[in-house]
């Protein structure tokens, strides 16, 4: 029959040793040598899989998420309609034109000449946040659970499970050179850090890059976002509540 404790009083140095009664038993176990970058390695596959896992097990509810809201514009307001909310609108100023719209999952967003507005199906109700007198939509990107925009001033993010518009201030040197989107998170690379944000973060997350530090490789799979650098790997995905970091 195998050995085995009933209590432990101590374990160091790969002694494992067993009080019965008055008599001490002592068995050693060879301890495995590992190192730190092993151990990182090691980590990041372990959060890849977690992650790539948990993607796997949300793909069903995302694809629910598809056709939640309807959103258009009438004269003077724009107008959402929800599968449970019914009719929902919020008036635009005179002279406030429509630049576009766009609706997917969850929520729904207007991009106007001076004003961002998002409708949110868990909510059933508007909100917005207005912009400069002369700042430029760049971008927009709506996904299922959030939506981003972007400006040549600032990025934007709207999270539809509470209705609340964020918003990242760009630097007076910083430009955005490429964003990478997926459904559950997005990073915008600047020449000066990494700017994350998700549907499940309180605020935009951002990772600063050092002055001789160039990117190698960009991976965006499974609800993840890796980006690879010539001194380190970060990884974005909005279940890990932000960034992780590996050298």
């Amino acid at each position: 029959m195998a050995w085995w404790p009933n209590s432990w009083r101590q374990i160091n140095w790969g002694y494992f040793l067993h009080d019965n009664g008055s008599r001490r038993y002592g068995r050693i176990t060879q301890a495995m040598a590992t190192s730190p970058s092993t151990i990182r390695r090691l980590a990041s596959r372990l959060v890849l899989l977690t992650l790539a896992w948990s993607s796997c097990q949300s793909d069903a509810y995302s694809r629910e998420l598809e056709s939640e809201i309807s959103v258009w514009i009438e004269p003077g307001q724009a107008v959402a309609t929800s599968q449970l909310g019914g009719r929902r609108e919020i008036p635009l100023d005179v002279q406030e034109t429509v630049v576009g719209s766009d609706a997917k999952g969850i929520n729904a967003i207007v991009v106007t000449s001076r004003r961002l507005l998002g409708f949110s199906s868990r909510t059933l109700t508007w909100s917005k946040t207005d912009r400069d007198l002369h700042e430029k939509v760049v971008e927009r990107r709506i996904l299922p659970t959030f939506s981003l925009v972007r400006t040549d001033k600032r990025l934007y993010g709207f999270r539809g499970a509470n209705g609340i518009w964020f918003k990242e201030a760009l630097g007076v040197r910083e430009k955005v050179h490429r964003l990478h989107i997926n459904d559950y998170g997005s990073v915008a690379v600047t020449n000066e850090r990494l700017v994350g944000f998700g549907p499940l973060l309180g605020e935009f997350s951002s990772k600063p890059l050092g002055v001789h530090e160039r990117i190698t490789q960009v991976g965006n799979e499974n609800g993840i976002i890796m980006i690879t650098t010539s001194q380190r790997t970060l990884v974005f995905g909005s279940r890990m509540s932000g960034w992780d970091e590996f050298e």
